[in-house]
């Protein structure tokens, strides 16, 4: 994990990055898909990777049970040495893609993983990406998985995670970008946003992405 020394000097560094770049150019790093900053000398970088269970639709990778059957194990210790396995394989990727100056989608270090949804509804469809339906259990796990991915050095980081989708990511999937996912406010905190909390403050995770439906309007 990252120290706060470390830390801030990775902060003070991007940005000073920031203040050489002009609006246009500071937008265009706000898409997936960033373009290069030749003069800084920035390479474009997609920040689109997977790694659910493996290293996702980048070649030949080790591919492990979907989360729901590891999280049957209750194991933080399994889940942590396959998250470590994972950014290792992940990290070899990146490199040989550098190496060949390819920088598609699916070739860096941010991991869009993991998915800390609580899954309640089988009709979602993508339920087997999560942990279950148990918050403690999901958290655990979570951190476990951050943890295991984004490695222990003090500078930087193995890989980035980014645990998904906060906080109520339900519905059915080919309704996800208009569904209106209606949660109590008991339900959210005691339910939905415990594994967040904990990807936050325990595993000190380097993202969290936003859910693409609405909830509570």
């Amino acid at each position: 994990m990252i120290n706060r020394e470390n830390m801030r000097f990775h902060e003070a560094f991007g940005r000073d990055l920031a203040d050489q770049i002009n609006l246009f150019q500071l937008a265009s790093q706000l898409k997936h898909s960033a373009k290069a900053i030749p003069k800084l000398h920035i390479q474009k970088y997609n920040w689109w990777n997977e790694s659910l269970h493996g290293v996702a639709r980048a070649g030949i990778a080790t591919v492990f049970p979907q989360a729901i059957a590891m999280a049957a194990t209750f194991s933080e210790e399994v889940v942590f040495h396959t998250a470590e396995i994972i950014s290792t394989e992940a990290r070899a990727k990146y490199n040989e893609s550098q190496r060949k100056g390819d920088y598609g989608i699916y070739k860096g270090l941010t991991m869009w993983s993991p998915n800390i949804n609580i899954f309640r509804d089988p009709r979602w469809g993508r339920g087997q990406e999560t942990y279950g339906e148990d918050p403690y259990l999901t958290g655990l796990l979570g951190v476990a998985f951050i943890r295991g991915l984004q490695g222990t050095d003090d500078k930087y980081l193995k890989t980035s995670a980014c645990a998904k989708h906060f906080a109520v990511h339900s519905g059915p999937e080919d309704q996800r970008h208009y569904f209106n996912a209606v949660a109590g406010k008991k339900d959210l905190f005691e339910t939905y946003l415990p594994a967040f909390e904990r990807a936050v403050r325990e595993g000190a995770v380097s993202g969290v992405m936003g859910a693409y439906n609405r909830t509570n309007g």
